[in-house]
């Protein structure tokens, strides 16, 4: 009678869990603001939607593309909760009573430097004293690189001309428009050489630190949904590692996302890809030096007039989201 009795209870039991609805993990869809245009450079963003890393956190993010500026504003005023923005950006958003907050490094480099062909015998800062250096314009970046690297190694800006020359900087430099160009490091260099022109670079990062592009929140989203910015931080951690040690991976991931990849310009944005790499963050940022770098950007911006009052850095960004 017992074993009967036991027999009868197994099968109520697994009547009664059949019955039972099946719990279903809910979705969040989020959208994370990236500027300019699909590109190789974004390959983080493309691998860890593709590897399943935002989907294991139980988010389906949406990537939107465009300007910076608008978009720091969008996440600033909690209408949107993620974007990718310039360290530079943060700071003078948070003068502006912008309550943005940098909660992961990307780059642990300043992404820019100064080029010049090889013929023109520019091999160090103080070759550009009485030259043309073009720039897409005196905002962003660019300039903000430029200012800094000379500041740091005594150049006047009486010195040398900057020239606004858009987004041209290989044309311009090749037509010998000016005597050299700021460029990005992962990108302008790559297709200088693949043109077959030799050039010297000189980058910021070997004269000052600063900071690179950062994953940016707002303190609203942080106080009021910390598991999600620590969701979004993990997975695009887990996107940025993932691209580093398997770059032919991100690669092929990446041309879903690229348009207009065609047989002259692949093998150049592959490159890009890799030399793209070698400035991400990696590893856990060092708080001394990420310290450091948040003074000195401050400091730039200072000097040259971009912000006009220090502000409290440690409102700027965080490191309690990280892994």
């Amino acid at each position: 009678m017992k074993r009967i009795f036991l027999s009868l209870l197994l099968i109520l039991t697994l009547f009664l869990s059949a019955c039972q609805p099946e719990t279903q993990t809910e979705v969040r869809e989020i959208t994370i603001n990236l500027t300019y245009v699909p590109n190789v450079q974004f390959t983080p963003f493309y691998v860890a939607i593709e590897k399943g890393f935002f989907e294991a956190e139980g988010l389906k993010v949406n990537l939107v593309y465009g300007n910076e500026a608008d978009m720091v504003a969008l996440v600033g005023s909690n209408h949107q909760q993620f974007m990718i923005a310039s360290g530079e950006q943060v700071l003078l958003s948070r003068e502006q009573g912008l309550p943005v907050v940098a909660v992961a490094n990307w780059y642990k480099d300043y992404p820019v430097g100064v080029a010049a062909l090889k013929e023109s015998g520019i091999t160090e800062p103080k070759d550009l004293i009485g030259k043309k250096i073009g720039l897409p314009g005196l905002y962003g970046a660019n300039y903000i690189g430029m200012e800094a690297l000379a500041g740091q190694t005594g150049l006047k800006s009486g010195d040398y001309e900057l020239v606004s020359i858009g987004f041209n900087q290989v044309e311009t430099l090749v037509s010998k428009t000016v005597d050299a160009v700021v460029i990005y490091l992962a990108n302008e260099p790559v297709q200088l050489r693949e043109r077959g022109y030799e050039i010297n670079v000189m980058a910021v990062k070997d004269y000052i630190h600063l900071v690179g592009n950062c994953l940016v929140t707002n303190e609203s989203s942080m106080a009021n949904e910390p598991e999600l910015v620590r969701s979004v931080v993990k997975a695009l951690i887990q996107g940025i590692q993932y691209t580093a040690e398997n770059p032919d991976q991100g690669w092929e991931i990446s041309q879903k996302y690229v348009e207009n990849l065609t047989e002259e310009t692949a093998p150049i944005q592959r490159k890009v890809l890799d030399e793209s790499i070698k400035l991400w963050q990696v590893d856990r940022p060092s708080e001394v030096d990420q310290a450091e770098s948040w003074s000195n950007m401050m400091q730039v911006l200072l000097d040259i007039g971009l912000m006009k009052n220090k502000i409290d850095l440690n409102k700027v960004y965080s490191n309690e989201f990280l892994p």
